[in-house]
């Protein structure tokens, strides 16, 4: 794979639809072939009735996915995205996992350009995993590169989907992690801090909780503001690495 962010632009070649369509009724033949009703069943329990499932093991998913990586190592990044593309608009629980996968797989390979492409992805999100998997293997690889992409985020933090807000605060994780854009994820962090919906809070939650390990004191401050306001859940998850003391202080006990 050649590296397309050091490449000049060129007009883009059109897609190999028929690699596209080849590797993908591969990958699909596979996970119906892995599916389990009793884990369609529990998938289903787990993340609502109407998300897309094979029901299939998530280390399964895992090893039929490195499958498909494996095959795309010589292959050209745009033929890894056009099929990550086929997979994350499905809304397919196993698909989207897949496809992060593949992200993840050309990480090098991401620049700034390929954001609208995730935007047109996260409106196809329908559970937390597949919005983490595209927020961490994809959007945070474009932020890195294109650090001003940081304002639309804040923009899907006020989105009416749940899921995309849940990428937007996702997608800072790995960069946090590394003590880096911590101002911008605590302005994303900022407009979901009381946010109703349950997995949107396990997010912000853990978008603190792996800020604190680099920085602290700051994440420290910035919950003290919240501690009255947020909802318990955020604060709990939030606080889980901090010192004891700071701890009492952010959960009030």
């Amino acid at each position: 794979m050649t590296n397309r962010r050091t490449q000049p632009q060129q007009q883009p070649e059109p897609p190999d639809t028929e690699a596209i369509e080849r590797a993908v009724g591969e990958l699909r033949r596979r996970l119906k072939q892995a599916a389990s009703p009793r884990e369609a069943e529990a998938a289903r329990r787990s993340l609502g009735s109407d998300v897309p499932v094979y029901g299939v093991k998530a280390a399964e998913t895992h090893r039929i996915g490195l499958e498909l990586v494996r095959r795309l190592r010589s292959a050209p990044p745009a033929l890894s995205l056009d099929i990550a593309d086929a997979l994350f608009t499905t809304g397919n629980l196993e698909e989207g996992l897949v496809g992060a996968q593949v992200l993840g797989a050309m990480a090098r390979h991401i620049g700034g350009g390929d954001f609208a492409r995730f935007d047109k992805w996260a409106g196809a999100l329908t559970n937390a995993q597949t919005a983490d998997g595209l927020a961490m293997s994809g959007i945070a690889k474009a932020l890195a590169v294109k650090p001003s992409l940081a304002a639309q985020l804040v923009v899907w933090a006020k989105s009416p989907q749940p899921w995309r807000r849940r990428a937007a605060v996702s997608s800072f994780v790995p960069l946090v992690r590394e003590g880096r854009f911590l101002t911008d994820a605590l302005t994303v962090a900022e407009v979901v801090m009381a946010d109703a919906h349950e997995e949107v809070q396990r997010g912000v939650g853990t978008l603190l909780l792996e800020a604190s390990r680099m920085q602290s004191a700051r994440v420290v401050e910035f919950l003290q503001t919240w501690k009255d306001k947020a909802p318990r859940l955020v604060l709990q998850i939030a606080a889980t690495k901090l010192a004891p003391e700071d701890r009492s202080a952010v959960l009030g006990s």
